[in-house]
């Protein structure tokens, strides 16, 4: 599936190999995506140009079924406190963040269902490409300009993203050299039955929910495709209650398999973790097909 601009999934998947490209890339992507790492502690400023705080957080709204979650708002850090400015009431643009209103107050922020922080909840955390069946940490995230606002693009995975990060920030978006298309990416994102009740001034309270929770992120469903041997290697690089979250969307012949290649302290850990249902249909499958 080509993006607007006519680019495939695989042009943006492979890395930039010559000068040429590169000079191209750099002049589509200023305009057209923004790279998270980049915009992270930029000024947002009042319509007069007044500097009135920073960006700590960029929130996406991620609905069942969207492949690409548009942003929602963004996190300000201001003297008192954090905010989030709703997506309606600013222009995101590549070195700042413009706001529409002379004045943002702090009060008790409004929890939007299905908001993800990205920098909290995704930036350096595991990430499921199921297309390259593999697991992978997101070293920086892209968002991509759309005619009414932006979304949530892709992640880049190299190390060149994490070491641009120490460098100082550029004034137009660095291109990505290992991009993921966010379509192909499985990531674990905060339940809401592990959000508690956080301080107000928790970067993660104001921009949806808290961290700390493992259920992958819709379209889930994916994940029911991949053959035992893929949910090996995926289960192979996770921690024990992630091993558990896939094993049980797994297809349980594949999860029982891809169970059998840990140890036996292994694979009663991630046993434990599931629930019972799940847990009695895998024991099932671990049993039916052991050797006579």
């Amino acid at each position: 599936m080509a993006n607007e601009d006519g680019t495939s999934k695989e042009r943006w998947r492979r890395p930039v190999s010559n000068l040429r490209d590169q000079l191209a890339a750099r002049r589509t992507i200023a305009g057209e995506l923004i790279s998270l790492a980049n915009i992270l502690g930029r000024p947002v400023e009042d319509p007069d140009g007044h500097r009135v705080g920073r960006v700590n957080d960029v929130a996406v709204n991620w609905e069942a079924g969207t492949a690409n979650p548009r942003v929602s708002g963004v996190l300000v850090n201001l003297n008192k406190g954090l905010v989030l400015v709703d997506a309606s009431e600013m222009t995101l643009e590549q070195s700042k963040v413009h706001v529409r209103s002379g004045r943002i107050t702090v009060a008790q922020p409004m929890r939007h269902a299905g908001d993800i922080a990205l920098a909290r909840d995704v930036l350096d955390h595991q990430l499921v490409d199921i297309e390259g069946v593999q697991v992978v940490r997101a070293a920086d995230v892209y968002l991509r300009r759309l005619p009414d606002g932006w979304e949530l693009a892709g992640v880049d995975v190299g190390f060149q993203a994490y070491a641009r990060r120490l460098l100082y920030k550029r004034r137009t978006c660095p291109p990505p050299r290992r991009a993921i298309d966010w379509a192909d990416l499985q990531t674990f994102v905060p339940r809401a039955a592990d959000e508690g009740t956080p301080a107000t001034t928790d970067p993660a309270a104001v921009a949806g929910t808290i961290g700390g929770g493992i259920q992958l992120g819709s379209p889930a469903r994916d994940v029911r495709k991949l053959r035992a041997r893929e949910v090996a290697a995926i289960i192979s690089d996770l921690d024990l209650r992630k091993r558990a979250h896939v094993a049980s969307l797994a297809a349980p012949s594949a999860a029982a398999e891809a169970l059998r290649q840990l140890n036996q302290k292994q694979r009663d850990a991630v046993l434990a973790e599931l629930s019972e249902s799940d847990r009695a249909v895998l024991l099932t499958h671990l049993e039916s097909d052991e050797p006579k």
